[in-house]
């Protein structure tokens, strides 16, 4: 009886051995997933900032020529 049990805890153990092996392999894929998820993020936030300066830039200019035509408008 003793070997049985003692057999028994065994296997539990190994199981469990190569459940913690196969959860830290997991989180390791979702850390490294993790990583590249904020580097993408990171680039994505740094391509919507240049967008939105452009389109700051093309409605001041755009903004400005409305100007100096009314000006010109204006003088006539």
């Amino acid at each position: 009886m003793n070997n049985e049990l003692l057999h028994h805890l065994e296997q539990r153990i190994n199981e469990a051995v190569e459940e913690i092996g196969s959860l830290r392999k997991r989180i390791a894929e979702l850390e490294m997933q993790n990583y590249e998820l904020s580097e993408e993020k990171d680039e994505a936030q740094s391509t919507l900032a240049q967008t939105k300066e452009q389109q700051s830039n093309w409605e001041s200019s755009l903004s400005q020529m409305l100007n100096r035509l009314n000006q010109m408008d204006d003088k006539k």
